[in-house]
């Protein structure tokens, strides 16, 4: 089963991928920062910063931006997957906490893999509808 939904949070979202892909450049974490590389989105004027929710076979993912989307996809799409350890290398905190660690060992079959990747480049479009606004 598949499902996707756009939601809109009050306060700027932060997802298990968030600190993995968007290295802040004007602060020392997440938190104090507020400039990033790629940048994060901002929020929606009269909605909030948006958030995609996509569950593939009971696998549940959070996307905060279409940098971490986009991340997701280039990762899993790789035969064979890349250990944690490659994925952690510039970071100062180990392979353990990186996002592909936290993933069920379900997503990583390379079934379900090809079914979410082409199920999340088929819902990209209307993510960065709202995301890139």
């Amino acid at each position: 089963m598949k499902f996707y939904q756009i939601t809109y949070w009050k306060m700027p979202p932060i997802s298990v991928m968030t600190y993995w892909v968007h290295k802040p450049l004007n602060g020392e974490s997440l938190n104090t920062a507020t400039v990033f590389d790629p940048p994060r989105p901002g929020p929606v004027p009269g909605e909030g910063w948006p958030v995609l929710m996509v569950e593939i076979d009971g696998v549940e993912l959070v996307f905060t931006s279409l940098a971490e989307l986009d991340t997701y996809v280039e990762v899993m799409a790789r035969k064979p997957l890349p250990s944690t350890r490659e994925l952690s290398r510039e970071k100062p905190i180990g392979p353990n906490t990186h996002w592909l660690s936290r993933m069920p060992k379900k997503a990583k079959s390379t079934k379900h893999r090809d079914k979410a990747i082409k199920y999340l480049r088929e819902v990209r479009g209307e993510f960065a509808a709202v995301a890139e606004r």
